[in-house]
């Protein structure tokens, strides 16, 4: 078992052909496709339960919103949110037995509603997690029988034919997450039933039939893949990596007091290195959670507070910087990205830069009329 090290930031920086007659319509779309990619990075942000996009621009020397907007439609904010590269999407209850997936692709700002479960007729289901790869829309729910008896699916979609062509594949044990990669879908399950133990589906993507099922033991609490396209199984005191092509394990322990707690941040974000851009709870009763950077080859956690690189002044009255709400990274200009939400009002916050090379260093702050939930995409 190997055991991880941890690395407290404690200086400078701690802490992401037409016809004539459309001639003038053809421009129109050109200006409006050239208005759209005037932003250098789209955010999602949160105001009163509700997700919207905010465009940036930024420089060397400053960061600030566009004027350019994108055809993302509000959403509510929900537990069941997927996001991968350019994709975002979103599950709407509609009814006890219908819904809709909003699929938007933020690299040509198109978007896409799926209605889903029209085949059933009064049901009672509850939706666990969506996945979205390639031409595949996947969702896992819950199909209440009786008051006593529940049935479990991951439903494929093939998006290209229409919303009719699925295939739901049944599982014995219910879903609670769903991580596509290497071809393979992996579904996180807990048997409710008798053990309360966890496990790993492992659904091929080519046949849609379950291939494996790994026992995962108690209280997984997530799973992501890495770049290496390993599948990383997170608990509060560990984590296993499962290589994804040979199903082949290996356990992670770490030493009392340095446990890098990623376990519990949703929407991770990697450098080329491989390294885990995250938030990570904290002992502070206004910041629950700091930056943190996890590298997985060297067996380091580096956490970055505030304290270390913004004056009591900064921190308290000009930024006025609360929790920490997300982590990103601009790979191309090697610059941290942090959103936090403010002191004095819950429904706003606010960006900071951070200059990660060669020594880390804060380059700017620019205030929002939401609280940041993630970069979504960027040049």
């Amino acid at each position: 078992m190997k055991t991880y090290s941890i690395i407290y930031a404690l200086l400078a920086l701690v802490v992401i052909g037409c016809s004539e007659s459309s001639d003038s319509q053809l421009i129109e779309e050109i200006e409006e496709k050239e208005n759209f990619f005037n932003a250098d990075y789209i955010l999602l942000q949160e105001s009163s339960g509700v997700l919207s996009a905010q465009l940036l621009k930024s420089s060397e020397t400053r960061i600030d919103l566009s004027p350019a907007e994108s055809t993302f439609s509000d959403v509510p904010y929900s537990d069941i949110l997927f996001s991968k590269e350019s994709i975002f999407a979103n599950y709407t209850k509609l009814t006890d037995c219908s819904g809709q997936v909003t699929i938007h692709d933020f690299s040509d700002d198109t978007s896409n509603i799926v209605t889903v479960f029209n085949d059933l007729i009064d049901c009672n289901l509850s939706v666990t997690s969506i996945a979205v790869e390639s031409n595949k829309l996947y969702i896992s729910y819950v199909l209440e029988e009786t008051s006593k008896i529940n049935t479990y699916f991951v439903r494929a979609i093939d998006l290209p034919t229409s919303e009719d062509n699925f295939i739901d594949v049944e599982l014995d044990k219910k879903p609670l997450d769903m991580v596509f990669t290497n071809n393979r879908l992996f579904v996180l399950t807990i048997d409710l039933e008798i053990t309360d133990e966890n496990s790993l589906s492992v659904i091929e993507g080519a046949s849609t039939t379950v291939i494996h099922e790994i026992n995962l033991g108690y209280d997984v609490e997530q799973i992501f893949a890495d770049t290496n396209q390993n599948m990383i199984i997170s608990y509060q005191e560990l984590h296993t990596v499962l290589n994804t092509s040979t199903i082949g394990v290996q356990y992670i322990g770490y030493e009392d007091g340095k446990e890098p707690m990623f376990y519990d941040s949703n929407f991770n974000c990697f450098d080329d290195q491989g390294r885990l851009f995250y938030k990570r709870p904290n002992d502070d009763d206004i910041h629950l959670n700091i930056p943190a950077i996890y590298d997985f080859g060297n067996n380091l956690a580096i956490l970055y507070f505030y304290e270390n690189f913004l004056t009591p002044s900064q921190l308290e009255f000009e930024y006025k910087i609360g929790d920490t709400t997300m982590v990103g990274y601009d790979d191309a200009n090697s610059i941290m990205l942090v959103g936090y939400q403010k002191t004095d009002d819950e429904s706003k916050g606010g960006l900071l830069r951070i200059q990660l090379e060669p020594t880390p260093e804060l380059l700017d702050n620019l205030d929002l009329n939401g609280v940041p939930h993630q970069i979504v995409y960027q040049k």
